[in-house]
């Protein structure tokens, strides 16, 4: 695989998935995450309704860490034309119009609180 550079389109597997976001394993030692809000413009209700894990997803890297080898990535930013095969049918049921101006402020928050938890749960 060539280097991954920012703007690349690149295939991740989702190992991983939590109420803020899908985890990716890419080829080379890659991982990232694939934050709820970087799904879909839309609201989302329920991420476990858009990936399982296995599933094998197109994402544009946006951010590159070269030390840990973790992508920060998106499905947003994908071109229009450009369909990510198993993610764009779930993603499109679970979608409902909804203002994210709440979401917005909350989020960081809520992002902070899970990964809280998962780190105690990971000391244990």
């Amino acid at each position: 695989m060539n280097e991954i550079k920012v703007g690349d389109i690149v295939e991740g597997i989702v190992t991983s998935i939590k109420k803020y976001g899908a985890f990716l394993s890419f080829e080379g030692g890659y991982v990232g995450l694939l934050h709820i809000s970087e799904i879909s413009g839309k609201f989302i209700s329920n991420i476990f309704n858009c990936f399982q894990i296995g599933d094998k997803i197109m994402v544009v890297v946006k951010e590159i860490n070269k030390e840990t080898k973790h992508l920060s990535v998106s499905t947003i930013d994908l071109p229009h034309n450009f369909n990510a095969p198993n993610a764009n049918n779930a993603i499109h049921k679970s979608i409902r119009n909804i203002d994210f101006s709440k979401l917005d402020k909350a989020l960081p928050k809520m992002v902070e609180i899970e990964l809280e938890k998962e780190k105690k749960e990971s000391n244990k």
